[in-house]
């Protein structure tokens, strides 16, 4: 998309936003720093213009993101019971699929909410909210989320940022970048030293411990990861009876804390370049997330799912979708079409 494209975009936004006052901000699903930082820093920048902004998340709130600063200020709902109709518009934040916003009964929720007030803002690879709202859905290709609200409203609105604000930012930024150890981005080192200027605390975002239960997970999953050398590939696949073994383990949160195996394995164990998690859902569909390695000349993994019956979006060397059928279905499948893909065969 054509900066000029991209900054008729946002004066579309920003007319919007002039001819309103109570306004929803939506963060997504994988619940992050990122969509967390850049919503709450939208509420910032609306409050500034005296505006009435509600934060809200319609999934659980990962233990994790505990400590986050004012994370307090993300209101937590179930959907179908949400009322959407003191707000304005309703801005998605860090997604780009209805379903990170909304969850499975996204078609329902969407006839409540008037289309034309709808708003997307994100970084990820374009999906069907793209092609819904073009006009209205600012997707640029960024470090994060958080970089795109900074360039595009806060920046040139020169308002001043609280440190707070910062804050918020720069744990989105090193978060998404996995401390500038992901792909680069243009103007993502200067966004960082702007809001290390602005009061951002370099030492305290980066001091990152991690809960005992995500290293006991690491031991768990790499005792039951599946190597497939030939494909270059780690698989851990979490069925039906290992998901409640890991619920016995862990208790029903126990996906919050599979980061050190994510982040440590799945990228960095030498000849894989890519690691796959499927986890059965219980209920007929098999959730589908991975790493690849960032440096090399590796196939897109959402790409090869797509081909293979997933939704598939996220980063080129990061992301997640679903799979409709059982996870033995899934696994074939993508297996075959990485086989396929490397090999040009599927036996």
């Amino acid at each position: 998309m054509s900066s000029q494209t991209l900054l008729s975009i946002r004066d579309t936004i920003l007319g919007l936003f002039s001819r309103v006052e109570r306004v929803l901000i939506v963060v997504s699903r994988p619940v992050d720093p990122d969509c967390i930082g850049t919503g709450l820093s939208l509420q910032w920048f609306l409050e500034q213009q005296s505006k009435k902004p509600d934060v809200v998340c319609f999934f659980r709130m990962p233990e994790n993101l505990a400590g986050f600063p004012d994370v307090s200020r993300v209101h937590t709902a179930a959907p179908e019971k949400f009322d959407f109709s003191p707000y304005h518009l309703v801005i998605l934040i860090d997604g780009s699929s209805w379903g990170q916003f909304f969850g499975d009964a996204w078609q329902e929720l969407l006839e409540k909410i008037d289309a034309t007030a709808l708003i997307n803002i994100d970084h990820h690879i374009s999906d069907e909210i793209q092609t819904a709202i073009p006009e209205r859905c600012l997707n640029v290709k960024a470090s994060s989320t958080a970089q795109v609200l900074y360039e595009y409203l806060i920046e040139p609105s020169g308002m001043q940022m609280p440190a707070m604000v910062a804050e918020y930012l720069y744990l989105a930024l090193l978060y998404d970048t996995r401390g500038f150890r992901n792909e680069m981005h243009a103007g993502m080192y200067r966004f960082a030293e702007i809001l290390l200027a602005s009061g951002a605390d370099h030492l305290r975002a980066v001091d990152v411990n991690y809960d005992m239960r995500a290293i006991r997970f690491f031991e768990w999953a790499i005792a039951h990861t599946e190597l497939h050398p030939e494909l270059e590939l780690t698989m851990l696949c979490i069925d039906g009876p290992l998901h409640h073994e890991l619920t016995r383990a862990f208790g029903d949160t126990w996906m919050d804390f599979d980061a050190v195996y994510k982040e440590v394995f799945e990228r960095q164990v030498q000849g894989f370049h890519y690691g796959i998690i499927l986890t059965d859902n219980l209920d007929g569909t098999v959730r589908f997330s991975w790493r690849t390695r960032n440096y090399g000349r590796h196939h897109s993994m959402a790409d090869r799912a797509r081909n293979a019956g997933f939704r598939a979006g996220g980063h080129r060397n990061a992301g997640g979708g679903s799979f409709t059928g059982s996870i033995e279905e899934a696994k074939t499948k993508l297996l075959a079409e990485m086989r396929k893909a490397l090999h040009g065969n599927t036996l």
